[in-house]
């Protein structure tokens, strides 16, 4: 920890909520600390206070005007911002009126501050807004004013976004109150209170010098807002470090319940499995921050003696703080203790002195983890005797200060944000236990390192290898630099570390002796003790799931920014109808009531946390409204007459909000996580915004669960026809209407459970009895469903195999209904198996999801879906989706969630697919996604299809970066299930529609098709997976002088960056290239194939994929992507084009064959001069940018999205071909004589300032180029308006933003119509046909060279293309080396699924392709001497 800082005591003296001014930043600000105050000054307002104060507590008839003068003397004097009494800087409250209103429809009301800080000389721009209320106002309390209930925080933070003033001051003379309110980001609210200002005047110190006169104008860069936003930066180490914190308070009661386990001869633990142990020390932290939380709200038994000395937690850590190391180490009773007040808090108590009603609660149930208290499994904790755990207070006091310190300050619960809670608990999701197989040791490590666990046999084995080996295996595992290392290795152990090494042996000498060398680089425990493990002993590790699956937590101004826009709709009747705002109408609390909101990928529960706190609230202003028209409101929220003989409401607003979100979520609210923690963390956030006094914990368990949101069913007849896409003339299987009873039956269940109010802990006992109850019912069902998937997984999700396995469940699932026992146990034993499909060893069995099963009420007939569904999925690539979770689950998405849609689509758009599939008619969707959400494949699979099945999107934020560490871009997104006919908005304007590329909606709508006219035209270059087949000029130069023979193997490699870094473009590198040549063959060039054995096959051995490293490996000589079709198809022009596959800029070049490309290239086929000006014009440019991909905010020139659905022109201009050929030469020169590569040159192009000659005359030629593409299109009439426009890619010299939206229609137009001809000629029939049927047009001259022998793959000659699909089969096969899957060739070739069986058998029996494997593993690649049975492919 650092050491303190001058400003840690004031820091520590003040609530702060939010992220405050981080300590490097106010030791910038204030280099020699916080000057001492003018003694006049304080003994000045130690006077007022003290007037104050007495007249407060003497009930003084003139106290109103003296609590006027109070807050005066201090702003005016205290702080000097009126110390004339000009009123030059703090303006009153008759000029606020007059100057300083904010409108808030939404809430009917009218604000304005009492007083307002302004810069006279900025047109009186308001500094400081100031609210002042009665001395007996709780500033964090809601009260009603204008029929508008909150709280004076959230009001001043409404009135600072909406008058563009980011600060606040609220006061109610004792607590002053700063609000900091940047506009879409989290609010800052830190607390001083005037009645420590004398015994603690550094805090008054800290007060003037934010807030006084001075730091309003000074420098902007020292203002206050730019100091909050200096400090932002340091957030996240802040949070981190709070996190790492509570990370190590974790590892430690682990090693503490390992220490004990072996004590007792491993019988404690010995049939906890692992993540059991994780999850219970994790319960645990959770546990103690509820109590800090319940107790600081005053919620439990604070300020009675007795509940403070036995069990209160903010008493424990200052009793044994009192105590010495020595004593902690040797007592034990701090953890009875903490047991204690664990049973108390589930099962209250029950004394003459001492009453504490039961919460109940999952969090606090003794029997869920008994071993804490060392009971047996099964054990129960009211009947049998608890045997508490050796663990001793200084472990305990470990635990307190992890949760309660930081930084030197205490902690405020009160202050803290749930959100800021669930940010630091939600990051140790990620965490599992292990067992060690043999003896292990921690490393010191780095932050940066993945794997800091090393076992002494490597450790010995290394150093047996020599100091070589042992410090590069150190280096990788520490992380550490070899300097470091070597000097912890060189060190000398002295007799005190070798005493704590045998410490940590338990007294073992001999294996003290063997870890004595390393013990320098051991990591130790919070005291000093190396950190050494047993075999058989437990240790924290990093799981895989959360961090494979982009799991980021959601900051607070998103999820509260994605609520409100998401249950607007649903909660007032007018937005989705298109009424005026005053026209607005919000429904009724009994229809508020009946909503029922979901986040799919909860996680800590942000999300669901701000609906509630949303929700509450209109349904506390639906409860006024009701009252207004002369009705009562009951205690369980429902309208009555108002003489009716009702228990009435209490009408204190903040009891109201309490009650209201309480029942907001037991009645609205549902969630779902794969991670069993992270619902568990979900409640706890849930129970912090809802718990109130003498109330038990909210039941909910019924609407928070586990499971897997993309893998199940998510309509019941799914599940009772037996078919992942049901018709409505389906059969309804003979055991269907069994189910469908069961379900009914639940519902009615459930209905009841969701009607009970919750008063004692006897009603959540009455819950959780009928969700018990629900769930035997559904059981059956469950297993059936769990069984069905689990064949889908197996099969693939269609054929034969699927009929066959699904007729023979049909059987078993009647059998099963009847009452069979023995075959509901064989069928789970198959189910478990099925669902293991393709998952690595070392992960748990996929858990389905089963929506109409589990939440019935929901997915029931009579409402069929969600109101709202609303998150921040998690996000991964396509690609990567294969490898991460296994082929058959990527094949449950596309067969199940992507309606057969087959592409590389992000996991979030899955999400989105499923979301919108249980959103009811009527209902909003509003979540997060990567901005690749309306790019490329992802936009064609999702928004592309969810626009053409009557979903609205009403409202988007198309990019912008994450606010926090990630390096990432995401997208907002709100989807309307049906018409919307409200207002649009995108990027916070409004327009008259937005697309589902996330732009203005134009005339024509829909996405572009691939032509078959451009396909086989353009391909990405070959992916050599492994750098070491890439060599230097001097390395190539010195293996072809030393055997000729070699420059048949070596080329020169071009990749992106050359065409955008060189001058000449020309490839920098050469490549290895043993195309798919035998290892005989290949070896026979023996220099570079030495190369490449020792150089590529190390980089594929640790490729983390089993099947891409297992193939790879074998072949390591060889490609990842032999890219055999382009090569192919260049093998005979004279040139070629080649454009970066990501560049912030348009760039191609002309090539000649004899080069290797790689992938970050993509290259195009075509050889003319006029076929360069078009792609090169900015008219192909704005199609690329609008339906290409991006990486990192890089445009992504992708040949399928890019060129294969762009619309050439009929005829091309005949000045075209002169065009395209002086940009090219011209564009050359310019680089060539500057010596500075493309991306430079268009810098210069698109720079107003850059007027020299030649850049001005490559303008000349782009706009010329411009016109001649729209001559040859015929759209003459088009103003392109050239200039230097400020687009998504900033200023560019380009045509107007008018002109782009223009082109890009009547592109769109074109395509559509190219691709209704090309269906019309029957060219989309079955499959996208892979040779290209677009003709050269007159005039053209076909480049017309020689093969190149040296991309010689075994001559392939083409055939006829006959378009059917075994054709498609064999191109595709024909392209690509190895054994590919039936997955990877339907994605490729668009072969609808129904086609495939017929068309392989036909293959296989003529044996022209080969199968390895059977069923759902089986691969296939074609015969060798069938390799030119193929017509031309693409890559």
């Amino acid at each position: 920890m650092s050491a303190p800082s001058v400003h840690d005591d004031w820091l520590s003296l003040i609530e702060i909520s939010g992220p405050f001014l981080a300590v490097p930043v106010l030791k910038e600000a204030f280099p020699q600390g916080l000057e001492e105050l003018d003694a006049t000054k304080r003994k000045r307002l130690r006077q007022a206070y003290e007037e104050w104060r007495e007249a407060l507590e003497l009930e003084d008839a003139q106290f109103a005007e003296l609590h006027v003068a109070w807050i005066d003397e201090v702003l005016s004097r205290g702080l000097e911002l009126d110390e004339d009494g000009k009123g030059d800087v703090l303006k009153r409250a008759d000029w606020c009126i007059a100057n300083l209103q904010a409108n808030l429809p939404e809430h009917g009301v009218t604000l304005s501050p009492a007083l307002a800080v302004v810069d006279e000389q900025r047109a009186n721009k308001p500094l400081l807004l100031i609210q002042t209320y009665a001395q007996d106002v709780d500033l964090d309390t809601s009260l009603k004013q204008d029929g508008w209930a909150a709280t004076p925080a959230d009001r001043m933070v409404q009135l600072c976004r909406s008058l563009g003033c980011r600060l606040g001051l609220v006061t109610n003379g004792e607590r002053w109150m700063l609000v900091d309110a940047p506009v879409g980001a989290v609010t800052t609210f830190a607390s001083w209170y005037a009645r420590i200002w004398s015994q603690e005047p550094i805090t008054l110190q800290a007060l003037v010098h934010l807030l006084g006169i001075r730091r309003f104008f000074v420098d902007e860069s020292e203002q206050l807002p730019s100091l909050f936003d200096r400090s932002l930066k340091f957030q996240d180490e802040v949070t981190e470090a709070l996190g790492e914190q509570v990370r190590r308070a974790v590892e430690v009661l682990i090693q503490t319940l390992d220490k004990a386990d072996q004590d007792r001869n491993r019988e404690l633990l010995h049939d906890v499995k692992e993540p059991e142990l994780y999850e219970a020390a994790l319960t645990v932290m959770m546990r103690l921050v509820f109590l800090l939380s319940a107790e600081e709200r005053s919620l439990l038994l604070m300020g009675d003696e007795r509940y403070e000395a036995n069990y209160a937690l903010s008493t424990l850590r200052m009793q044994l703080r009192k105590e010495s190391e020595e004593i902690l180490e040797r007592r034990w009773d701090a953890w009875s203790r903490l047991l204690a007040i664990f049973r108390a808090v589930f099962g209250g108590i029950e004394h003459e002195n001492l009453r504490l009603p039961a919460l109940g609660g999952s969090l606090f149930d003794p029997d869920r983890f008994p071993f804490l208290e060392g009971r047996a499994k099964d054990s129960n904790w009211r009947s049998d005797a608890a045997k508490p755990l050796p663990i001793d207070n200084r472990t305990v006091l470990l635990l307190l200060e992890a949760i309660q310190q930081f930084q030197g300050r205490t902690l405020s619960y009160r202050a803290l944000d749930v959100e800021q809670i669930g940010y630091v608990y939600e990051g140790l999701l990620e965490r599992t236990v292990k067992r060690t197989a043999e003896v292990t040791l921690e490393l010191d490590a780095t932050k940066t390192a993945q794997s800091p666990w090393v076992t002494l046999a490597e450790l010995e084995s290394a150093w047996l290898d020599g100091a070589e080996q042992l410090a590069e295996l150190l280096q990788q595992r520490s992380g550490s630099s070899a300097s470091r290392v070597r000097n912890d290795l060189a060190r000398p152990v002295d007799d005190a570390l070798a005493d704590r090494v045998l410490t940590a042996c338990h007294g073992n000498t001999a294996l003290r002796d063997r870890i004595k060398p390393f013990g320098h680089l051991v990591r130790t425990d919070p005291w000093g003790y190396p950190l050494v493990y047993p075999a058989g002993a437990f240790v924290v590790t990093t799981g895989s799931d959360r961090r494979e699956t982009g799991t980021h937590y959601t900051p607070k101004s998103l999820t509260e920014a994605i609520v409100a826009e998401t249950l607007t709709p649903i909660a007032y009747v007018g937005p989705a109808q298109g009424m005026p705002r005053a026209e607005w109408a919000l429904k009724s609390p009994a229809e508020l009531l009946d909503l029922k909101i979901c986040d799919p990928a909860m996680g800590s529960g942000a999300f669901l946390v701000q609906a509630c706190r949303w929700l509450a609230d209109r349904l506390v202003e639906a409860w006024a409204q009701a009252e207004a028209r002369d009705r009562a409101v009951s205690s369980d929220g429902r309208i009555a007459e108002a003489d009716a003989n009702v228990e009435l409401l209490p009408r204190d607003t903040e009891a109201r909000t309490i009650i209201a979100r309480r029942f907001i979520a037991e009645r609205c609210l549902y969630g779902v996580d794969l991670n069993p923690l992270a619902v568990e963390l979900a409640k706890l956030s849930i129970w912090l915004v809802t718990l109130a006094k003498g109330r038990p914990f909210g039941f909910l368990d019924h609407n928070l669960r586990c499971g897997d949101s993309l893998l199940g069913i998510h309509r019941l007849d799914q599940l009772t026809q037996l078919s992942m896409n049901p018709t409505g003339q389906g059969q309804l299987r003979l055991f269907g209407q069994n189910i469908e009873r069961a379900v009914l039956e639940a519902i009615t269940l459930r209905q009841r459970l969701r009607e009970m109010p919750i008063r004692d802990i006897r009603d959540v006992k009455a819950m959780a009895h009928l969700d018990a109850d629900a769930r035997r019912r559904l059981e059956m069902p469950g297993s059936i469903a769990d069984a069905f998937i689990g064949e889908v997984l197996v099969s693939g999700g269609s054929g034969a195999g699927l009929e066959n396995a699904l007729a023979s469940l049909t059987v078993q699932a009647g059998q099963v209904i009847d009452g069979d026992r023995d075959v509901l146990a064989s069928m789970r034993r198959r189910s478990i198996d099925a669902r293991s499909t393709d998952l690595p060893g070392d992960k748990p069995t996929r858990q389905p999801f089963h929506w109409p099963l589990e939440f019935p009420e929901v997915m029931d007939c009579s409402r069929r879906g969600f109101d709202a569904l609303i998150g921040n999925p998690p996000f991964m690539g396509g690609k990567k989706i294969t490898s991460v979770f296994g082929e058959a689950y990527r094949e449950c998405l596309v067969k199940g969630v992507a309606n057969d849609q087959r592409g590389n689509a992000d996991l979030s758009a899955y999400f989105f697919l499923r979301a919108a599939s249980l959103l009811k008619n009527g209902g909003a969707l509003g979540m997060l996604a990567t901005s690749t959400l309306s790019q490329g494949e992802t936009r064609r699979i999702c928004l592309g299809f969810l626009s053409m099945q009557d979903y609205s999107i009403y409202r988007a934020i198309k990019s912008f970066d994450w606010p926090g560490k990630a390096n990432l871009s995401v997208s907002m997104v709100w989807i309307f299930n049906g018409t919307w006919c409200g207002h649009f908005h995108l990027d916070g304007n409004e327009v008259a529609g937005v697309t589902p590329a996330l732009a203005p909606q134009g005339r024509i709508t829909g996405e572009p098709k691939r032509l078959i006219a451009n396909i086989g035209l353009a391909f990405q270059g070959s992916n050599a997976r492994g750098m070491g087949f890439v060599l230097s000029h001097t390395e190539a130069a010195a293996l072809i002088r030393a055997d000729s023979r070699n420059s048949e193997v070596i080329f020169p490699f071009l990749g992106g960056d050359d065409i955008l870094s060189n001058p000449d473009q020309l490839p920098s590198r050469w490549i290895i290239n043993f195309f798919d040549w035998s290892q005989e063959k290949a070896s026979s060039y023996s220099m570079p194939f030495k190369i490449v054995q020792e150089r590529v096959l190390p980089e594929r051995l640790k490729i983390k994929d089993e099947v891409k490293r297992r193939t790879l490996s074998r072949d390591f000589w060889k490609y990842d992507s032999q890219a055999k079709a382009l090569y192919k198809k260049i093998g005979t022009m004279t040139k070629y084009m080649v454009h970066p596959l990501t560049s912030k800029h348009h760039v191609f070049g002309m090539y000649a064959p004899g080069i290797t490309i790689g992938h970050t290239a993509a290259i195009v086929a075509l050889n003319n001069w006029d076929d360069l000006a078009l792609l090169q014009s900015g008219i192909h440019w704005a199609w690329a940018l609008e339906y290409g991909n991006k990486l990192a905010n890089r445009p992504q020139y992708l040949p399928t999205t890019c060129f294969d659905t762009f619309a050439f022109p009929s005829v091309l201009c005949a000045e075209m071909a002169g065009l395209g050929e002086s940009f090219y030469a011209k564009r050359k020169e310019l680089t060539s004589s500057r010596a500075i590569g493309t991306t430079t040159a268009h810098n210069m192009i698109d720079s107003a300032s850059e007027t020299s000659s030649d850049v001005v005359e490559l303008r000349t030629l782009m706009e010329k180029i411009d016109k001649a593409v729209l001559a040859s299109y015929g759209w003459d009439d088009i103003d392109l308006s050239h200039g230097f426009h400020l687009g998504a890619q900033g200023i560019r010299f380009t045509f107007s933003e008018k002109a782009r939206i223009e082109i890009l229609q009547r592109l769109l137009a074109l395509n559509h119509q190219r691709y209704k001809e090309e269906v019309a000629k029957g060219l989309h029939a079955d499959a996208t046909p892979y040779s290209s049927t677009r003709s050269p047009r007159a005039g053209r001259v076909s480049g017309a060279a020689t093969a190149q022998p040296s991309f010689d793959f075994e001559a392939m000659a083409a055939t006829a293309v006959d378009g059917s699909p075994a054709t498609a089969i064999l191109g595709f096969l024909s392209a690509r080396d190895g054994w590919h899957g039936k997955a990877d060739v339907l994605a490729a070739t668009a072969i609808a699924d129904g086609q495939w069986n017929a068309a392989i058998a036909d293959l296989i029996s003529s044996g022209r392709v080969e199968r390895q494997g059977e069923k759902r593993g089986a691969r296939y690649r074609i015969q060798s001497d069938h390799r030119g049975d193929d017509h031309e492919g693409t890559s």
